[in-house]
């Protein structure tokens, strides 16, 4: 239902949008035809859906869908057939129905209230319903329905009205209890009989007969004869009570109201008073209830409509005898009662609820009596005299105290009030004399003295101020009648006064209760006229009455006169607080004497408590400046006097006197500024309370030990000597009350500097004397004490200066320098230093505005001068602690803590300028002090500006002629402006920049350029050195991912910044064409928004002024000079803002199709809409917000949805825009960016992109070099995306650095994304190209948590914990593979990755010792509540555990190793020709190794057998690892790097168990593979079974590849496991089927140097031909026919040398084309043997040539060929060299070699060339050779130029230094580099011109491999290494 309600709601907001889930709710409401059917039931979801419907009409009454009033006027209709239990749901009960009905009705009225027109649809048929449910009275839920009716009443018409009203009083207004006649015909008429006999007449003497009772002698046939008569005599009643006795009235008015009080029916009481219980007792309580319900319902009738005078006369006489019945009721004791207990209470709170709805009635119907006739008059008289009847008997009834009879009791007052209110005149009179004596009463009752009043107390005072306001200007002589009755009460003496010798009894409760009563009736009218008419009495009865002297009476009196005095009034105000004052000055004057002793105690409470709180109200309640202002003088007048005198109470403490008085004086305080110009006379009073304040030590402890709540003194006695107690005062426990202690803080905040004159601020020996007493033992020539209060001074200062050092300094003036030190301290310790007193939150409201006013007097004595600097120092020193305190708040708080630093450093970086060079090093001083405790103030906008823009903008050095201090202090700036930012950029440069382009953009708006002139040079002078540092913590800027993110905010491309630093990040020049950059977009929205206003497009006719392109930079600048924000126009703003919301989805739609994103149109539409994001939030507008979210969101998301480097620069850069501009977007812009980085986690992005197939070099070399099946490379390059969360890596750490000492939500957000990024080790991308990011990212993880022993995070302590164990264990997870290579075309890239490695391992290093802190810590601070103090627990990162701590430190040294030997690889990587010596490594034993091992199998297995990889020399990981596979081998079956450590020759020969596990293993690659079919292995049959396993994994075309070794292994395949593979192969692949029948038919030639009649090698070529022949048995038709006709054609191509050989040279190639042309091509799925993918389309007959040969006649044939999957059209020519007569079996094993090294070369990134033609052997010295197409070789080029390859390549290339040569020589270098390694590993010994080819664009290739390794030619000379240049 909760949802239900809200989607209401937000419907209400907009019908018209949500109109569809308007009808979708209305839908689900049941059908008007079900309703009206017979039997409708309802379900739970309809009634909810008519509630959410009811509610939408409430909310939007005059909706233009009519469906929701049709519905809710349907169900209403409805309504009569819900009486029955069956129309509900099941179970549905009766409350669940009453509720819904009280809903549903309170929804309809009120939309019937904001709606005419529905409440007239309503109006025509309520009333059918409402009677309809009368009528089912049985029906408990009619009686629901009339209930929740009776509250919320639906609009009826008149007709419905008199037939509802009648149906009600014949139901349920049955005859009252009483004698009175029975119908209301009979009432009626009994009613008119009666004229002579008003009831005015005879009731009214129930209050006023008190001695007698006078009768019926006030009868008089006229109404107005009867009232006037009636006045008189309660008039002459009263005063004749007040005369003889005021006391006897409230005395004896009890006993007069029980006799008095009755129904006037001939004498009805006690006699009938069993017969009246019979028959109320007979009243059921549902009848009761039903009762009031249908005088609700009558009331709410005449309320709305008019009815029948008939009637209404009817109701009233109802309500009449309803409440004449009430007085019979009332009297009725509780214990004459048949019930008891919770029933009878139930009862009698039934019929006094039914006593207040008739009440109700009563009023109502007497409103709706609208002419001023002489009936009704009368009627107006009567109810008047019953209301107030049933107020007394309320009054004197037993159920009094019941909550039930204090309501009934305060609507009869306010009904009775509310009637002679609106007549007026002779009823109001009448009202008054009555109501007197009710007041009276009311305050007589002793329950009613209380601080809570009770219900009855409450009510006669909202009657009193009801009537006093409403009638004091136009019935002003019966008010002030009443008031004066009342006051003079107070006044009247009892009577016990006449009486002597006896015991004085208590002063009255009426008394009291009647000062109280008047005192709230003052403030709650708040009329100078009612107080200037009480207080006179007030104040003379407490200068000369009975309150003159102590007593209860004259603590009432004082507390009332001030509360008058608190409102204001001048007159009022002035003599009560002379009163007050002399009061106060008396009671301590009389404290000690003999007097004192036999005082009552009401003497010490006046003293102590009555008029300290009577000043404290004053204080609290005046707002008239000037009264305040009087009333501070005065009380500060006050306490110097106090003072005085109270240092003349020999033996007493003074603390005692004064310390009453602190709260008023804290409250006066409250709202004074320090800051402005005081007035000597009141400095001087301020200077003589602190004065006094640190003479009885009344100031808290400023020395940090606990303040002891001591309540507040109860004994005078002196606690020691004065010099005891301020020394006492200083360190603590404090002795007086908290309350003065809190005081003393807050007047603090309001003190002005205790300086009295600029010139002579420490006033003469004589002045100070003066605040002593003559007779005191303080004086002057007290050394002892003067010693004292030096050695309390000493301890203030915190020993800073010492008590030596303070001899030239008096008593007097010790004590007043104290007064300073505790005013200064405490001014900072109570809210950290700032002054609350003004209106403004800017710099100049630091409270060191105030301490350094001490500084700036001349010619101090050096003693003096140095206390004064210490109370400087110490003031300072509290700022810091207090701000250290509140390091982890957020929120309000938080910002509240970060405006009182900046408030503070802002003023110390003016304090500068000082002309006094003491001022100028105290501020440095501090302020340094300040930036190294708090570095946040470093990118403290308000900070940078005060810094830059202070010393040139202050308008007040212009006239200063002074060359010498201009010059000294412009030097000062200068320094600390470079000390400055060389701090902020060292650490965040992102946000420095940022900042600074900031303050340039605000520079370039001013009228005067000189500023931005000297702040571009002066930023231009700075140069910050790089580089490692050795220090700790290093430096951020050193991170290479921090510097690019920097290039990026400063608007350079990252590809073009080889030569960025920080030199330049901080130069003007960079900054400034940023900060240009950002103008000029903020001048394209401001020139559009002056075009849309030009064209008509604003409301208004006049253009916003100033909207150019200064008044769209004041927009969008935040600082210390805020700009006042112009409205925007919400059109234009939501125009602009579709327009970017749409640009940037398009971009992103773009790169999630795989398009390219413009990198120009990106940045300029994400520049665009920033602008206008900050503009709109810097106008304050509240529109459109939800839109302006969105588009922040874009702008965070968009860069990692594009995830490029280009993307990542312009978000980077937008990103500081913003966070710079507007820091308080800051947590927004992280908050959205730790959600997009953890959306890249989830999404497996860039440094998350977990996959295989991101895994670069390793996904590359699958299957052959890695195990694995090859899947398809991702369409985006995964280092682009890994760059992009490098830049992206590198802003959130400068963020991190910037906000890591201030913003608590910021770090906790921080605390998310590195949870989330660490929560799984394995979700990082393992490509070789993420080092440098993954362990920056470390890095920061690393950062974060040594948070832990900040003060804003030490309660997170163990989750910061636990977090760097996932770092560790991330980090670790890293070293789980094998180490690779790669290279970027990013310039640096690899010097990057290294240094970031390096810098990682340099912060590891330095961790060693807080490893420590963290163990000790752990156990000492938090019990073992951490994991340093964990033994033999399973721990959630590393498992099972036996020692954390030791574990720990292994795990760190471990990973330190790795780090550091990582560091060294990618150094080495970066600069191989680097001939620095690297920095030693010291030596790690063998046991160290061992360790290293074992900790890295507990982590990871796979870290393990890395771990020997990268150390594949160390024996002694190789053994541990050894060892640790084959003890945990269940553990590691998953792992194919573990099987050479278990497979070996030995386990072979042992036929080890561990060889069982082979079966259970994963795969692995090709190539480790067939390294098990060597003959080391001998076959058997578990790895021959793997193997096979392995193998058959692949794809047999993956497999061909390795096709020659697979064929050698048929040697030793005695089991005829290979063979067996090779058939199933067969039969799975034509294509591996034909490759290994060719070389099959190849390997047939006898082995050279070898027996050929050896019997293994017989056996060997025995097998090949069965095999061959049991393959092509194994061929289905389709495969066989393919067969034949592939291997016909090309044998038959291969022919053609045989037949050439007989032909003469000459003839040859003619021969060949005769041959070919016999040729046809058989199909078209003919393919080149040694190109599959090649399908041949047909032979290029005149393309046959015969090639030179010693014994054969090789021939080079081109084929027109296609690709198998590329375009049928696309025919490309491919030449192969048939060769007849020669070996190519060792050109197919280095072309194996060559392929293998150009696959790596591409997979790691390094451009190298290689070009491995294709070579197959057919058969016994025959083979197919691809020609490299568009090559000749070095002999050919010879034999057309005579100069070397230089003059060649200029030839055919042009000119040395032309795009082409250039160009060529690259291709040379990279082609000649790659054959280099090839060579080296190949060892090919035959290299000649005639081998080395050239291609068309310059590369080498090499060819023919005939002689590789051993193989060396015959006869043939070693020719000289050719050299090339």
């Amino acid at each position: 239902m909760e949802a239900l309600i809200e989607l209401c709601d937000l419907i209400a907001q907009n019908p018209s949008q949500f109109s569809d889930k308007l009808s979708w709710i209305c839908d689900k409401c049941p059908l008007p035809e079900y309703l009206s059917a017979g039997s409708p039931r309802v379900s739970r979801s309809q009634l909810n859906a008519v509630l959410a419907v009811s509610r939408f009409l409430s909310n939007c009454p005059d909706s233009a869908d009519l469906r929701p009033k049709s519905v809710v006027l349907e169900f209403l209709r409805s309504v009569p057939h819900s009486f029955t239990q069956s129309f509900w749901p099941h179970p549905f009960s009766l409350d669940s129905v009453a509720s819904f009905f009280l809903d549903f009705t309170g929804y309809v009225s009120k939309a019937a209230q904001s709606s005419p027109d529905f409440a007239e649809e309503l109006a025509a048929f309520s009333g059918e319903v409402v009677i309809s449910a009368i009528r089912e009275q049985r029906s408990s839920i009619a009686r629901a329905f009339l209930a929740a009716l009776s509250q919320n009443f639906l609009p009826i018409s008149s007709s419905d009205a008199n037939r509802l009203v009648t149906c009600l009083i014949d139901q349920f207004a049955a005859p009252t209890v009483g004698p009175v006649p029975g119908t209301p015909r009979e009432q009626l008429a009994a009613e008119n009989s009666s004229a002579q006999s008003s009831p005015i007449s005879v009731n009214h003497q129930s209050l006023t007969n008190y001695n007698d009772s006078p009768g019926n002698e006030n009868v008089s046939g006229s109404s107005s004869s009867v009232a006037s008569k009636a006045a008189d005599d309660a008039s002459t009643a009263s005063s004749r009570g007040m005369v003889n006795g005021g006391n006897h009235v409230w005395r004896t008015s009890a006993d007069q109201l029980a006799q008095n009080l009755g129904l006037n029916d001939g004498g009805l009481g006690v006699v009938s008073s069993g017969h009246h219980l019979v028959l109320f007792e007979e009243e059921s309580v549902e009848f009761l209830e039903r009762q009031e319900i249908a005088f609700k319902l009558i009331a709410h009738v005449l309320e709305k409509v008019h009815v029948e005078p008939v009637l209404l006369e009817q109701v009233r006489l109802i309500g009449k005898k309803q409440i004449q019945s009430m007085s019979v009721f009332l009297k009725i004791r509780k214990r004459d009662w048949h019930e008891q207990g919770s029933l009878l209470k139930a009862r009698i709170n039934t019929k006094l609820s039914v006593y207040k709805a008739a009440v109700n009635l009563k009023i109502k119907s007497l409103s709706a009596l609208d002419s001023d006739s002489r009936s009704v008059k009368r009627l107006v008289y009567e109810a008047v005299a019953i209301l107030i009847d049933a107020a007394e008997a309320c009054l004197l009834s037993g159920w009094r105290k019941l909550r039930s009879c204090e309501e009934l009791f305060s609507s009869l007052l306010l009904g009775v009030a509310h009637i002679a209110i609106a007549r007026g005149g002779q009823p109001l009179r009448i009202l008054l004399i009555r109501l007197k004596p009710i007041v009276l009463n009311v305050c007589a009752q002793p329950d009613t003295w209380s601080n809570t009043h009770g219900g009855m107390f409450e009510s006669v005072m909202k009657a009193s101020c009801q009537i006093i306001e409403s009638c004091w200007n136009k019935e002003r002589a019966p008010v002030d009648t009443y008031i004066m009755g009342l006051a003079t009460s107070i006044r009247e003496r009892n009577d016990y006064e006449e009486q002597d010798n006896q015991e004085k009894p208590e002063v009255p409760f009426v008394q009291l209760n009647v000062i109280r009563l008047f005192a709230e009736l003052s403030a709650a009218v708040n009329k100078s006229e009612l107080v200037d008419v009480l207080l006179p009495l007030f104040i003379e009865s407490l200068e000369e009455g009975d309150a003159s002297t102590p007593s209860l009476l004259r603590l009432r009196l004082l507390d009332a006169v001030s509360r008058m005095a608190s409102l204001g009034f001048e007159k009022s105000y002035r003599e009560t607080v002379v009163l007050m004052t002399r009061s106060y000055l008396n009671k301590l004057s009389s404290v000690g004497s003999a007097e004192s002793k036999t005082e009552a105690t009401e003497a010490t409470t006046e003293r102590v408590e009555t008029l300290p709180a009577g000043f404290l109200v004053i204080a609290s309640g005046l707002t008239s400046d000037r009264l305040r202002s009087d009333f501070r003088h005065r009380l500060l007048s006050l306490c110097s006097d106090v003072g005085l005198a109270a240092e003349a109470k020999s033996g007493r403490s003074g603390a005692d006197f004064l310390g009453p008085l602190l709260p008023a004086v804290a409250a006066i305080c409250s709202d004074f500024d320090p800051t402005l110009n005081v007035e000597p006379s009141l400095l001087k009073l301020f200077r003589n309370l602190w004065f006094y304040v640190a003479l009885f030590g009344l100031a808290p402890p400023i020395q940090k030990t606990p303040v002891n709540t001591k309540s507040v003194s109860s004994t005078l006695n002196s606690v020691g000597s004065m010099g005891a107690i301020s020394l006492q005062a200083v360190n603590g426990p404090y002795m007086w009350n908290v309350e003065w202690s809190s005081a003393i803080q807050r007047i603090s905040q309001g003190t002005p500097p205790l300086v009295v004159s600029s010139v002579k601020w420490l006033e003469d020996e004589l002045e100070l004397n003066a605040l002593h007493n003559p007779g005191s033992r303080q004086g002057s020539g007290n050394e002892k004490a003067a010693l004292a209060q030096r050695a309390a001074l000493s301890a203030a200062l915190g020993g800073r200066v010492d008590v030596t050092a303070m001899t030239t300094i008096s008593g007097v003036k010790a004590t007043y320098l104290l007064a300073v030190a505790f005013l200064e301290i405490i001014r900072f310790s109570s809210n950290g230093g700032i002054l609350t007193g003004g209106t403004t939150m800017d710099a100049a409201r630091s409270a060191f505005t105030c301490v350094f006013e001490y500084l700036k007097t001349p010619n101090l004595m050096p003693a003096v001068f140095q206390c004064l600097t210490a109370i400087v120092h110490r003031a300072f020193e509290t700022a810091l602690s207090w701000l250290e305190d509140r390091v982890s708040e957020i929120g309000h708080e938080a910002e509240t803590r970060d405006s009182i630093l900046t408030m503070h450093t802002c003023f110390l970086i003016k304090s500068l300028s000082q002309r006094e060079d003491h001022i100028r090093d105290i501020a440095e001083n501090l302020l340094n002090q300040l930036r190294d405790k708090f570095p946040q103030v470093l990118w403290d906008s308000s900070c940078i500006d005060s810094l830059l823009f202070s010393f040139n903008g202050d308008s007040s050095t212009a006239v200063i002629n002074d060359p010498a201090w201009t010059a000294t202090v412009r030097t000062l700036y200068q320094r600390i402006v470079r000390e400055w930012i060389i701090k902020s950029v060292s650490s965040a440069p992102c946000t420095s920049q940022g900042l600074l382009q900031d303050k340039l953009c605000k520079a370039n708006t001013w009228q005067r350029a000189q500023p931005t002139i000297d702040v571009v040079l002066l930023l231009s002078e700075i140069r910050i050195g790089t580089g490692k540092n050795d220090n700790w913590p290093i430096q951020t800027a050193n991170i290479p991912a921090v510097m690019a993110a920097a290039a990026a905010a400063s608007g350079a491309n990252l590809k073009a910044s080889e030569s960025f630093n920080l030199d330049v990040i901080s130069s003007g020049k960079c900054n400034q064409a940023a900060a240009t950059v950002k103008c000029n977009h903020a001048g394209e929205i401001a020139g559009m928004r002056r075009l849309y206003n030009s064209i008509g497009g604003f409301q208004s006719s006049t253009a916003p002024p100033g909207l150019g392109l200064g008044a769209g930079l004041q927009r969008i600048i935040s600082g210390a000079f805020p700009q006042q924000p112009q409205a925007e126009d919400d059109s234009f703003n939501g125009m602009l803002l579709n327009k970017f919301v749409r640009l940037l989805q398009q971009f992103v739609n773009i790169a999630e199709k795989g398009g390219e994103v413009v990198r120009s149109e990106f940045r300029d539409t994400c520049s665009q809409a920033t602008v206008l994001l900050l503009s709109h939030l810097s106008s304050g507008s509240k529109s459109n917000v939800e839109g302006f979210s969105q588009l922040l969101r874009l702008l965070c998301w968009c860069p990692a949805y594009i995830s490029t480097h280009d993307a990542m620069e312009t978000g980077v850069f937008i990103w500081t825009w913003l966070v710079s501009a507007a820091p308080e977007l800051g947590a927004l812009v992280l908050a959205e960016l730790v959600d997009a980085w953890l959306w890249t986690i989830d999404t497996k992005r860039g440094l998350f992109a977990s996959e295989a197939r991101y895994s670069g070099p390793a996904a590359k070399l699958r299957p052959h070099l890695s195990p694995g099946e090859p899947e398809l490379q991702p369409e985006i390059d995964p280092v682009e995306q890994i760059i992009a969360h490098r830049l992206w890596l590198g802003f959130l750490i400068d963020r991190f650095e910037a906000i890591r000492h201030q913003s608590v939500e910021q770090l906790l957000l921080f605390g998310r994304m590195l949870q989330g990024t660490t929560k799984l080790p394995w979700n990082f991308s393992h490509h070789p190209a993420a080092s440098g990011t993954f362990f920056t990212l470390m890095l920061l993880g690393l950062k974060y948590c040594s948070c832990q022993f900040q003060g804003n995070l030490q309660k997170f302590q163990m989750g910061l914990q636990l977090l760097e164990d996932r770092i560790y264990r991330a980090s670790l997870g890293w070293f789980a593979f094998e180490p690779e290579w790669y290279d970027t075309n990013y310039t640096n890239f690899a010097h990057c990755e290294a240094q970031s490695v390096s810098l990682f391992v340099q912060y590891l290093s330095n961790m060693k010792g807080d490893t420590v802190q963290v163990g000790s810590k752990g156990n000492g601070q938090e019990n073992g509540n951490t994991l340093a103090d964990a033994s033999d627990h399973y721990h959630p990162v590393w498992g099972q555990m036996e020692n954390y701590s030791v574990g720990r430190e292994k795990r760190r040294q471990l990973l330190l190793m790795l780090c550091q030997h990582e560091a060294d690889r990618l150094d080495v990587w970066a600069q191989p020709t680097n001939t620095k010596e690297s920095s030693s490594r010291p030596k790690i034993s063998a046991d160290k190794w061992i360790e290293y091992t074992r900790t890295a199998f507990s982590v990871d297995p796979r870290l393990a057998l890395s771990l020997a990889s990268r150390f594949p020399t160390n024996a002694f990981v190789k053994t541990e690892v050894t060892q640790l596979v084959q003890a945990n081998i269940v553990d590691v079956r998953n792992i194919p790097e573990a099987l050479p450590y278990f497979i070996t020759p030995k386990a072979v020969d042992d036929s080890s168990v561990l060889l069982q596990q082979l079966p259970h293993w994963a795969p692995c690659s090709i190539t480790q593979a067939l390294e098990f079919l060597s003959p080391a292995y001998k076959g058997h049959p578990r790895v021959m079974a793997y193997v096979l396993r392995v193998l058959e994994s692949y794809p047999p075309e993956r497999v061909t590849f390795f096709m020659p070794q697979l064929v050698q292994s048929l040697r030793h395949d005695e089991g005829k496991l290979v063979e067996g593979y090779l058939l199933r192969a067969a039969q799975r692949s034509d294509i591996f089927a034909h490759i290994l029948i060719w070389h099959l038919q190849g390997e047939t030639v006898p082995e050279t140097g070898k027996d050929p009649n050896s019997g293994k090698n017989n056996s060997f070529l025995e097998l090949l031909p069965a095999v061959r022949q049991r393959i092509i048995d194994g061929f289905n038709p389709k495969a066989l026919d393919i067969f034949k006709r592939e291997f016909d054609f090309f044998d038959k191509v291969t022919s053609i040398s045989g037949v050439l050989f007989p032909l003469p040279k000459e003839e040859r190639r003619a021969g060949i084309r005769r041959e070919l042309e016999k040729i046809e091509m058989d199909g078209e799925d003919l393919y080149l043997p040694t190109a599959p993918n090649k399908l041949v389309r047909g032979i290029r007959v005149d393309s046959g040539i015969p090639l030179q040969s010693a014994a054969k006649v090789p021939i080079m044939i081109t084929f027109n060929v296609i690709d198998r999957d590329g375009d049928e059209n696309d025919v490309k020519p491919q030449a192969c060299i048939f060769k007849v007569g020669d070996d190519c079996r060792q050109d197919v094993l280095a072309l194996q070699v060559i392929a293998l090294l150009r696959d790596l070369f591409e997979a790691i990134g390094l451009n190298l060339y290689l070009f491995p033609y294709g070579v197959l052997p057919t058969g016994p010295e025959r083979g197919i050779i691809e020609v490299v197409p568009n090559t000749r070789s070095r002999s050919q080029m010879g034999e057309t130029t005579d100069g070397g390859l230089f003059e060649i390549f200029q030839q055919d290339y042009g000119p040395v230094g032309s795009a082409s040569f250039e160009a060529a020589r690259q291709n040379f270098i990279i082609s000649s580099a790659g054959y280099a390694v090839a060579s080296l590993l190949l060892q090919p010994k035959d290299r000649h011109n005639g081998n080395l080819l050239f291609d068309n664009v310059g590369r080498l290739v090499h060819i023919d491999f005939g002689f590789i390794l051993e193989l060396l030619p015959v006869g043939i000379c070693v020719l000289k290494v050719l050299i090339l240049s």
